[in-house]
Formats: structure tokens, C-alpha cells, sequence
């Protein structure tokens, strides 16, 4: 009989965690309890090769442009397609089913809004993004077969990303200097704030394997050596959006998971050796600000040296605190002794770093006035030893436009992509942008009160599914959902203050990594009797067809680039012509087919069709002011310094900022005065550009 209690007490235990393990005083079991059953399934294999997609099109500009993600998205819409028609779909929880619907409406009503958006093409393209988003969140979420293939799936995805920032350090040690671009680091997604974005994902997903008890030392070692190497590479960007979505990310993990106090303290750790070694690694970050303007190699040997540095002391500290933590034989009262003495401890290094901040920033009431006032203004550079403190920039105004677009049309927005019409006319600085940096008002300016609603109602149900499906959950669960959960939101609190949506590569993970975490803790409903025909039709074909069109839509757009790419390497007039004209018919609202037929025409001396084509491509969008400038060009080079000057006035009404149309406007009015009289022509008529 005592055998039997000693074995069920064990047994308990083991369900129960490591911790339930300690307070029985039985030896600590590993939490991985069906370590002989198959990590990943056959059938989560074109999920894993989703995850392998991802990474690939984030080492290539971070999927930016159509090429890069259309292959991806067109493999994910034919597999979900091809699941439905087989009937592999996962039956989902009732949250779950609310998320989706809910990003497919939002999908839908992107692809919708061509109807009124200011530019027919970026709508399209925009809503082809959206519909790979909406596919990448259904794979996590029906695509996968149970909870182990996704915590797998979801470990090979922060995995992957780690191996990019090993790789990255290995890269800054080969040639850095092609790496950096303003002493800042750029590689591998091509825009730097993206790329902190991407290292700092995975950040507290490592934390939490390294404070994962019963697993091997040298494991959890690699786990916090891997987190600290991600925090030094963000911190290298000098992007102010991760350190606010770092914050925001630590304090779900630490809500969701197990294990906060270690959690804390090793977090704590690796941000104390970066600030220790801060100086070091903005070494090309302030030799690019204060200096010349000039980044040396020996500079970006500084940086990467102190980074590997670091990351070799973090390996060691974590297999000390690995060892320790793990031959620790103590007492139930000894062990919350320690708790205690651990609990006072954080608190004591939380209150000194704010009081650092504190005396560091003086006066916290004129601090906040300094940086509002900061924040306003529109600056390119600082006097601050490092970026992440300043609040300058161009957001200010970029928000700004986008609000008034949003009070102008709250119900449906300006359409996706409209935004940048207004913006060129009513902006305050010279930067040439087409998002308003900013998710939510994006949402707002571009799909309205519509959009931004389908969206938020998205995140609440996933939401909903992971705080109803957490509680009472095993402790690997735990680790998991709080890693998962808080690498999305890392990535969803970036997107609030920069424009992470459109890097398809960073927002593709951090969507999926959410969906993954909502999906390891919903239960899956029953199954029901065997449906009839109709019921087939309507759960299987219909979505299957749906899926197929929407695949048609982004090969349509990804073909219609190729040749646009085709026409702009071509050799000879004739060879941009056709390929140019193959796009033109593939996607008739694209511009640059167009422009690119104009240029071709005119070098085979058809002047009068070129011309043709660009007042096409205005009469598709009225308020470009790059076709106004491409007609005012055409029409200095045939010698019609008059019409030339008109067109460079109405796009300099379109687009008040741009030195370049200015400039041209005034050097083609003073040869049109001293030019004499050109002969009487036939009036060209052309669509208004006024603001409709």
C-alpha cells in the first residue's frame, strides 16, 4: 500500500509539473511526459514546410515586395485548399471559429475596399497581403493535427528565427560594414526597425526555455546564451518600436507563464549586460550621429565583438544558474525562504533601474513635456547618446494625416493603399511615405471604423481562447502559450508605431506564432454524425473554391509583376513594349506597366502614343503626381515647355513638398519665357486633377 501511494503520488506529479513534484518532495519528473510519441505527425509536415517559407522570404527584404511573398502565399492557399476537399480540416473551439471568420471578413472587406480606394492596384496587392495573413492564422489554427505538433511547430519557428541571428553575428564578423546602414543594423529584412522586430520575437520564447526546469543545463544555457544574443541584436538597431514591444511582450509572458520570478531575474540579467556593454555596441551607431557621418570597419568590429562577448558570458552564467538550479535539494520551507529573499531581491533591481531612469531623465513632469514636444517636431537626428530616448521624427505627421482621412471616412476609409494621396498633399516634412506607421490608425484611415472593428474582434477571440484555455493547463503547455502569445504580441505592439504590417515575412511570424498559442489550448469540438451532401458541400467546396480564387488573385498580381520586372530589364524598346503590355493585361490598374509602355514608345519615336498611355494611367489615379511629372518630362523633351509647366504645376498642387517637382516647375517656366511662341496646337484633353 505504501508503494502504491508513493507511486501515485509520483504519478501526480508528473501531471503536475516539476513544482507539484517539489511540494510532494518526490523527485522532479521533466514536464515532457510523451517524450516516445512522434513530435511532428506526418500530416503537420506542410505546416513545417509554412514555417520554412516564412524564414526564407524573411532573408529576402523580409517578403517585402510581390515576388518575394506571393510563392509562399500561393502555397499556403492551394494546401488549405486541397485540405478542405479532403476533409483534414481540425473542428475548432467556438473562439477559434469566431478568429477566423473574423480575419477572413477583414481579408474580404480589404479586397473590397478596390471599389473606392484611391489606387485600384496597391488595393489589390494590399488584399492579397491580407488574405496570406488570413491563411498563415488558418494553418495554425485547423492545419495542424493536435497540441504537441503545434508546441513543435511553434519551437522550430523561434528556432529558425535564432539560427537567422546566429548566422547574422557570424555574418557581422565576416564583412559587417555591409550589414549596418547608419551605423545601425540592417540585415537580414533590409529595414532596421523590422529587423529588431524579428530578434526581438523571439526573445522571451528563449527566456522561457531557459527557465524550464528538468531540461538538460547546457540546454537551458544555449536557451538564455540565444535570448541574449536577440536582445543585443535589437538593441544594435537602435529601434525605439522594439523596446516598447519588448516591454509590452514580457509582461504577457510573465502573465501566461510559469516560473515569473526566474523569468524576471534572467531577464533582468541579459539587460543588464547590454547596458553594461551599451557603450561598445553603439560604437557605429554614434560614430554615424556625432561623428563624420562615417561607419569604420573597426567600429562594426567593436559592436560585433562586444555582442559575441556577451553572448559567451550569458551561456556561461545560464549553465551556472542551470546547475544550481537544478542540484538544489532543499526543504518546502527552505525553497520558499528562497522565494522570498528572490522576490525582494527583483523588487530591489526593479526600483533601482527606475530610479536610474528617473535621475537620469531629472524632472519626470518636464521629461514627458520635452519629449511631447519632441515628438512634434520634425527631426532626422539627436543629441542623445542613444536613439531609443528620442521621440523625433516624422510620426507626428504622419498620424496626423491619417486621422483626418479617418474623420473624413470613418465608416469604410480611404481604401487600402489610399493613404498616400492625402498624405503627399497635406504633409509637413519631405519624406516620401505611403503608410502612416501605425497599424491602428492604418486600419482606421484605410478600412475605417469596418476594418479596424473585424481586426480588434480577431485579436479578442484569439485572445479569449488563450486565457479561457491556459488555466489548468500542464506547465510545457504553459511554456509554450506564454513564449507563442508573447512573440505575437511583440510583433502586433511594434506594428501600433511602425509599419511592420507591410513586411510580410516579421508580421506572417508573429500572426502565426499567436495562432499557434491560441490553438495548443482550444479543444477541438466533437465530432457529429455524418453530414449530407449539401453539409459537405457548404464545409468542404465552398471554402475550397474560395481558397482557389483567392490563390488566382495573388498569381494574377505576382504574374503581372514578373513581367513589369521583365519590361524594366529588357535590352531593347521593343522587348520592354511587349513585356510591359503582358503586365498591362494581367492587372490593368497597375501604373508602372504604363509608365514603362510611355517609355518604350518614345524611344521608338511614338510620341503621341506614349503619351496616350500616361494620361491612362492618370485617368486611373487623378491624384498622382508622378504621372503629372512623367507627362511634364515627356512634354519638355518633345519641346512643349507650356503643357510641360501645367503639368508640373498640377502635380506640384498634388504634392507641395517635393523639392525635385518644384525645381523642375521653376526651370521650365524660365526656358518657356525665353523660348519664342510654339505654333498653335490641338487642345489634349486629360482627366482633372483636383481633389475629389
Amino acid at each position: 500500500m505504501a508503494a502504491a501511494r508513493a507511486s501515485s503520488r509520483i504519478a501526480d506529479a508528473v501531471s503536475s509539473g516539476p513544482q507539484a513534484a517539489a511540494g510532494t518532495g518526490a523527485v522532479a519528473v521533466p514536464p515532457a511526459t510523451d517524450a516516445l510519441e512522434p513530435r511532428l505527425s506526418p500530416a503537420a509536415l506542410p505546416a513545417a514546410l509554412v514555417v520554412l517559407l516564412l524564414l526564407i522570404a524573411t532573408v529576402y527584404d523580409g517578403g517585402f515586395a510581390i515576388r518575394q511573398w506571393s510563392p509562399p502565399a500561393l502555397f499556403v492557399l492551394v494546401m488549405l485548399a486541397a485540405m478542405f476537399l479532403g476533409g483534414g480540416a481540425r473542428r475548432v473551439s467556438r473562439p477559434i471559429g469566431v478568429a477566423l471568420v473574423a480575419i477572413w471578413a477583414f481579408a474580404g472587406w480589404t479586397l473590397l475596399s478596390i471599389t473606392w480606394s484611391e489606387s485600384v492596384a496597391r488595393a489589390w496587392a494590399g488584399g492579397n497581403r491580407t488574405v496570406f495573413y488570413a491563411a498563415l492564422v488558418t494553418v495554425a489554427l485547423v492545419a495542424i493535427p493536435g497540441p504537441r505538433e503545434r508546441r513543435t511547430i511553434g519551437a522550430l519557428l523561434i528556432g529558425g528565427v535564432t539560427l537567422l541571428g546566429a548566422v547574422t553575428l557570424v555574418r557581422m564578423h565576416l564583412h559587417g560594414s555591409e550589414l549596418f546602414v547608419g551605423g545601425r543594423l540592417d540585415t537580414p529584412v533590409g529595414y532596421r526597425n523590422a529587423t529588431a522586430c524579428l530578434f526581438a520575437l523571439a526573445f522571451w520564447p528563449l527566456i522561457g526555455a531557459a527557465v524550464t526546469r528538468g531540461r538538460n543545463p547546457t540546454l537551458r544555457a544555449g536557451g538564455f546564451a540565444a535570448a541574449v544574443l536577440m536582445l543585443g541584436l535589437a538593441f544594435v538597431t537602435q529601434s525605439r518600436g522594439a523596446l516598447l514591444a519588448l516591454v509590452v511582450g514580457g509582461m504577457v509572458a510573465l502573465a501566461l507563464g510559469t516560473e515569473r520570478i526566474r523569468r524576471a531575474f534572467l531577464a533582468l540579467i541579459a539587460i543588464a549586460g547590454v547596458a553594461v556593454l551599451s557603450g561598445s555596441l553603439l560604437r557605429a551607431y554614434r560614430a554615424f550621429e556625432f561623428g563624420n557621418g562615417t561607419v569604420t570597419v573597426g567600429d562594426i568590429a567593436t559592436v560585433t565583438n562586444a555582442l559575441t562577448f556577451l553572448v559567451v558570458d550569458a551561456f556561461i552564467v545560464g549553465l551556472l544558474l542551470a546547475l544550481l538550479d537544478g542540484g538544489l535539494r532543499a526543504s518546502v520551507q527552505n525553497l520558499r525562504r528562497a522565494r522570498r529573499i528572490a522576490v525582494v531581491g527583483l523588487l530591489v533591481g526593479t526600483v533601482g533601474l527606475i530610479a536610474g531612469a528617473v535621475a537620469a531623465a531629472g524632472n519626470p513632469v518636464k521629461f514627458v513635456d520635452t519629449k511631447l514636444d519632441e515628438f512634434q517636431k520634425i527631426e532626422s537626428r539627436t543629441s542623445e547618446v542613444t536613439r531609443l530616448v528620442t521621440t523625433g521624427g516624422q510620426r507626428y505627421d504622419l498620424w496626423r494625416v491619417a486621422l483626418d482621412e479617418f474623420s473624413a471616412h470613418p465608416i469604410r476609409g480611404v481604401g487600402e493603399g489610399g493613404y498616400a494621396a492625402g498624405y503627399y498633399l497635406e504633409r509637413d516634412t519631405d519624406r516620401n511615405l505611403s503608410d502612416p506607421h501605425s497599424l491602428p490608425l492604418r486600419l482606421l484611415a484605410e478600412t475605417g471604423l469596418v476594418g479596424a472593428f473585424l481586426f480588434a474582434a480577431f485579436l479578442v477571440a484569439l485572445a479569449v481562447a488563450i486565457l479561457s484555455g491556459v488555466r489548468g493547463a500542464t506547465l510545457s503547455t504553459r511554456h509554450a502559450v506564454a513564449g507563442l502569445t508573447a512573440a505575437g504580441v511583440v510583433v502586433l505592439t511594434q506594428a501600433l508605431v511602425d509599419w511592420i504590417w507591410l513586411v510580410p515575412g516579421v508580421t506572417g511570424i508573429g500572426l502565426f506564432c499567436l495562432a499557434l498559442a491560441a490553438g495548443i489550448v482550444s479543444e477541438p469540438r466533437p465530432p457529429v454524425a455524418p453530414a449530407g451532401r449539401a453539409r459537405v458541400a457548404l464545409t468542404r467546396v465552398v471554402p475550397a473554391i474560395a481558397l482557389l480564387a483567392a490563390a488566382g488573385s495573388v498569381l494574377i498580381v505576382f504574374l503581372a509583376d514578373f513581367h513589369t520586372r521583365e519590361a524594366r530589364a529588357a535590352d531593347s524598346p521593343e522587348g520592354a513594349l511587349a513585356a510591359a503590355r503582358a503586365a498591362e493585361g494581367l492587372n490593368p490598374a497597375a501604373l508602372a506597366p504604363r509608365y514603362l509602355q510611355a517609355s518604350a514608345l518614345e524611344r521608338l519615336g511614338e510620341l503621341d502614343a506614349a503619351r496616350a498611355e500616361l494620361l491612362e494611367a492618370l485617368g486611373r489615379e487623378p491624384r498622382n503626381s508622378a504621372t503629372l511629372g512623367l507627362l511634364g518630362d515627356l512634354e519638355v523633351r518633345a519641346g512643349d515647355l507650356r503643357q510641360a509647366r501645367s503639368y508640373y504645376a498640377d502635380a506640384l498642387a498634388l504634392n507641395p513638398r517635393d523639392f525635385g517637382i518644384r525645381e523642375l516647375k521653376r526651370k521650365t517656366a524660365a526656358r518657356a519665357r525665353s523660348a519664342p511662341p510654339a505654333p498653335a496646337a490641338a487642345p489634349t484633353s486629360r482627366p482633372s486633377s483636383s481633389r475629389g
